[in-house]
C-alpha cells in the first residue's frame, strides 16, 4: 500500500469549478439525425446491456471506445453568449426522462442552478464523436435539475444530480439505460471497472471521440492518505496510485462502469474530483452509487418517472 513519505503531504483534491475549467469548445450540428433500430420510448429494454460489447482488454493508457458500447453515456453541452458550444461533462441514462450526473455542473462557488438558463443546455445522446454529427445522434433538452439535498459545494459531499429531460429518450442500439447498483452488488478492491468520457483523460491522443480507460477499485485508505478531504462513507477510490490514468473536467459526471457476474454493466461511481489530469499523480475520487441508489430511485418516483429495473 502506498503511503506518503515523510516529505510528502496530503493535499486537497482539485474541485473543477466552472471558472477553473479550461473549456473545450466544440462545433456540433444540433439537427435531428436518423436513428436506426429505434424503439418506442415506452418500450422497456434491459439496463446495462449494450448491443456492442465494450472492449475489456487492458492496455497502457486509455483507448477509443467501440462505437455504441456505452449507449447510456450522454454528452452535456452548454452554449455561450456568442453561440459557441462547450462540453460541461457527462451523464448516464437511467430512464426515458432521467439522466444521472454530478451536482457540481449546476451548483458551485458563486453560482447555482437558479442562475443558469437551462434553455441553453443540450443533451447529446448516441454520440461517439465530439465535433461531428453521428448518424445515431439525438439532442434532448433539460426540463429541470434535481440536486441532492445534502450537496456541499465546498466538500463535494453528495455530489449527485438528476436531470429530467424535456423530451422522452428514445431507446435504440446506441441509446440505452444503465443499471444502478443494488444491495446485491458489492465491489471489491482490485475489481477492474471502466470510465468512458470525452475528456483528454484517457491519454489516447484522440479526445475527439468517446474514450475509455480501465480503473481498478482501490482501497479507501489510498485516497484517504492522499487527500485530506476524502469522504470514505460516500466516496470510492479508483484508478492508479501513481495517477497514470486520471479524468479531466470534461469527464465530470462520467460513470465508473463495473460488470457483475451475470455480464450486466452497472454504474458503481460518478467521476467527481481528483487532481489536474495533465500532471496527474493521484487516483480519482468517485461518488459511490451504492450509497445513493435509494435516494435516486425515490426521487425518480416523486418526479413521475420511476426506475424500472
Amino acid at each position: 500500500m502506498h503511503r506518503n513519505s515523510s516529505k510528502e503531504q496530503k493535499i486537497y483534491r482539485h474541485k473543477f469549478n466552472r471558472t477553473s475549467f479550461k473549456m473545450r469548445f466544440i462545433l456540433l450540428l444540433a439537427l435531428p439525425a436518423v436513428v436506426l433500430c429505434q424503439l418506442s420510448p415506452q418500450t422497456t429494454v434491459p439496463c446495462g446491456t449494450p448491443v456492442v460489447q465494450p472492449i475489456t482488454k487492458r492496455i497502457v493508457g486509455g483507448r477509443e471506445a467501440a462505437q455504441g458500447s456505452w449507449p447510456w453515456v450522454v454528452m452535456i453541452v452548454a452554449t455561450t453568449n456568442d453561440h459557441r458550444f462547450l462540453i460541461e461533462g457527462s451523464g448516464s441514462i437511467l430512464g426515458t426522462h432521467v439522466i444521472l450526473t454530478t451536482a457540481q455542473h449546476f451548483e458551485g462557488s458563486g453560482f447555482s442552478v437558479f442562475d443558469l438558463d437551462l434553455r441553453n443546455w443540450m443533451l447529446y445522446l448516441g454520440n461517439h464523436h465530439r465535433n461531428m454529427r453521428d448518424p445515431n445522434q439525438k439532442v434532448n433538452h433539460i426540463k429541470k435539475v434535481i440536486i441532492h439535498p445534502g450537496y456541499n459545494v465546498t466538500s463535494l459531499k453528495d455530489d449527485i444530480a438528476l436531470i429530467i429531460t424535456q423530451e422522452p429518450i428514445e431507446y435504440n442500439d446506441h441509446t440505452r439505460p444503465a443499471c444502478l447498483p443494488d444491495s446485491s452488488h458489492h465491489y471489491h478492491v482490485g475489481d477492474i471497472c471502466y470510465l468512458p468520457g470525452w475528456g483528454s483523460t484517457l491519454t489516447t491522443g484522440d479526445d475527439e471521440v468517446l474514450n475509455q480507460v480501465d480503473m481498478p477499485i482501490l482501497d479507501d485508505s489510498v485516497c484517504a492518505h492522499q487527500f485530506r478531504d476524502f469522504l470514505s462513507d460516500t466516496e470510492l477510490c479508483a484508478g492508479y496510485e501513481t495517477g497514470i490514468k486520471e479524468f479531466c473536467p470534461s469527464d465530470l459526471g462520467s460513470p465508473l462502469m463495473c460488470k457483475d457476474s451475470n455480464g450486466i454493466w452497472y454504474i458503481q461511481g460518478l467521476a467527481s474530483s481528483g487532481v489536474n489530469c495533465h500532471i496527474a499523480k493521484y487516483p480519482g475520487v468517485y461518488e459511490d452509487l451504492s450509497m445513493y441508489s435509494d435516494w435516486i430511485k425515490q426521487t425518480m418516483i416523486v418526479s413521475g418517472y420511476p426506475y424500472e429495473y
